[in-house]
Order: C-alpha cells, then structure tokens, then sequence
C-alpha cells in the first residue's frame, strides 16, 4: 500500500491530475485535455497512459456534471454531449484494478476544503464552490450529504431575485447569475471607468485591492448576493459553517465582508450565532477531494 491517491477533476475543456497523500498535499500533477469529440472511452485510455509510472491505491474524479455515486455514472453534463450513462467507475476500474469513486465536481472541492481546509471539524457544513459558475455541497454529521437523487446543495440554482437576470441555465434570478465568473465580468463593465484587459476575476479584484471605486462595487454586487444565497442555506440547515472555495474565493475580504454583513443584517439571529466563514487558502480542491473521497471507499 503507497497511502497515495490520484484525484482527477474533469471538465468540458481540460482534466487536472493530482497524486495526493493523506494529508491533501498534490505530490505530482498532470493535464490533459479532454477532447470531448474522441469520447469518455479514449479519455479514460489517455488517463491512464498519464498514470503508467505512478503508484496508489484509489482513484476519485469529480464530474462536471449528475452523477450516480453508487455506480460512478454520469446522468447528465452539458458541456461533455455524448458522454451520458458512461461508468467512469466500471472502466477505470476494469484498467486500474484499484477502487474508484465518482461525484459531482462541486462535491469533492468542498469535500476536500472541508477536510484539509477546515482545522476543525464541524459535523455540518454548507459549502460552495465559486469558478466559472456556482454550485455546492452539504456535509452533514462529518460525511457529504447527496440527497435522494446525487444532486443536493445546489444552491447556485436557487433564484435570489424572481424575474431576475437570465441564468446559463435558462431560469431568471438564480444565485450564480450574479456571482457566477460571467456575472462579475458583467459588473466590471457596467460599474468601472476602465476595466482590465483582459477582465477576469482576479484582475478586478487586484484593481479593487489597489483603490478602484468602481472594482469595489463589484465585488460589494457579488458579495452581497452570494451572502444572499447562502443566508438561505444557513435558515434551511443551520451548519456550524460556511465554506467557500474556488478560484473566485481568492478574491478574499472582498468577497467575504459582504457576506458577513449580510449575515448579521438577518433577523432572525439563532442560525448565525456561532457561525463560521471560512475560504482556505487556494489549491485544486476538486483534485484533493476526489483523491481524498476515494481512500473513504477503501
């Protein structure tokens, strides 16, 4: 036994590689692309050409997309078309000869933030995960909670403001139409002089950082709604805290005052009494959790 795990976190342009210890550290990395066109077979042939000289014990990926945890399927997934209903679990199982787990890409960056991000341990948890859209995951009592069908803790699909801007989903108001990567370009150019070329999240948050009135409002906009947001979570499920990952997060105070001002705006004040706000410090969480979700299978 190495004690090593490989995490792979799968999206609809490139897959990011990880071997990771125990103790979350990457050790090696790898990326390729995902080529969605050659199909889920050839990507699962290529991975495991990238895997030839490395040793461990399991394997976890995290799918950008539904899936089925019991049978690491794939229910749906927008950006990889043609690639519903393929068991990652069963091919890679069938080339690796180790165990394989598979979840939804949101489930294992929280599940990695909460275990090696959180220096304690708290048995419930809202988490979310902040990049090019919005999504999220649920610990409850230490363990990830998927809910009856693998889909809990979406909560960047629960609409924040009703007619509101029109989400990648196609539904009006939700939560990631205004603290999506898209929503804060959107606001870079609605609410500052000169936005930074090229504008992404960071540049406008470096912006902010060094003074512009206009880059703060910004992120005042899309902290404020995320709070909005999770808020919500907060009533429904009363945690002990809030995670936040992502490359988003990196944004840092900037996100997170707003949030917390909208935290103690809430009347009712039993939910946020001993709240706890956290954004660890920035890794490929979606690399660290799968590796670490698949030593839980073993």
């Amino acid at each position: 036994m190495t004690g090593l795990s490989v995490g792979v976190d799968l999206g609809g342009t490139f897959a990011k590689i990880g071997l990771v210890d125990a103790r979350g550290r990457i050790l090696r990395s790898a990326r390729l692309d995902t080529q969605v066109s050659a199909g889920p077979q050839a990507f699962v042939a290529r991975v495991c050409a990238a895997l030839a000289d490395w040793r461990f014990d399991g394997l976890g990926l995290g799918l950008a997309g539904g899936v089925d945890a019991a049978t690491g399927t794939l229910l749906f997934a927008p950006n990889l078309p043609g690639w519903k209903g393929f068991s990652f679990r069963s091919a890679f199982e069938r080339r690796l000869r180790v165990p394989v787990v598979a979840e939804n890409d949101a489930n294992v960056a929280v599940w990695g933030g909460y275990v090696i991000g959180l220096k304690k341990k708290p048995r419930r948890v809202v988490g979310v995960t902040l990049g090019t859209g919005v999504g999220g995951g649920l610990i409850l009592d230490g363990r990830l909670y998927r809910g009856a069908t693998g889909a809990a803790g979406e909560l960047g699909h629960q609409v924040i403001r009703a007619g509101g801007t029109r989400c990648g989903c196609g539904r009006r108001g939700c939560l990631e139409a205004y603290a999506g990567t898209a929503a804060i370009l959107r606001a870079a150019k609605r609410l500052m002089r000169r936005p930074p070329v090229p504008t992404t999240p960071k540049s406008v948050a470096d912006a902010a950082a060094a003074g512009d009135a206009g880059a703060r409002r910004v992120w005042d906009e899309v902290g404020t709604a995320l709070g909005e947001g999770l808020a919500n979570m907060v009533l429904m499920f009363n945690p002990d805290a809030v995670l936040i990952v992502g490359g988003v997060a990196r944004a840092g105070r900037l996100l997170l005052d707003p949030v917390r001002r909208v935290f103690s705006a809430q009347t009712f004040r039993e939910p946020f009494s001993r709240l706890t706000l956290s954004a660890p410090a920035e890794r490929d969480w979606g690399c660290v959790g799968a590796a670490l979700l698949s030593r839980e299978a073993r």
